[in-house]
């Protein structure tokens, strides 16, 4: 389960109520739960609503992985597939 909506329902609030206190949309706080990215000072201020320490937030907003760019020979290798 998402850990901003696990922390979410252990305070009892609803996706409104939450948005409400961290001075966001409804609409933020559902596509956070559902793992869309979103800006730090989104973060900062969900975070801060749970009363969550700013220095545990890659529990509950993972990074994003690294993507390598391929090099021109694995893409021909690619489309000659």
């Amino acid at each position: 389960m998402n850990r901003i909506r696990a922390a979410r329902q252990a305070m009892g609030w609803t996706q409104a109520e939450l948005a409400a206190r961290a001075d966001v949309s409804p609409r933020t706080i559902h596509a956070v739960e559902k793992g869309q990215q979103c800006r730090q000072a989104t973060k900062r201020k969900i975070l801060t609503a749970l009363g969550v320490p700013w220095e545990t937030r890659d529990e509950y907003f993972p990074r994003l992985r690294a993507v390598r760019a391929r090099r021109p020979a694995e893409v021909a290798k690619a489309e000659s597939a």
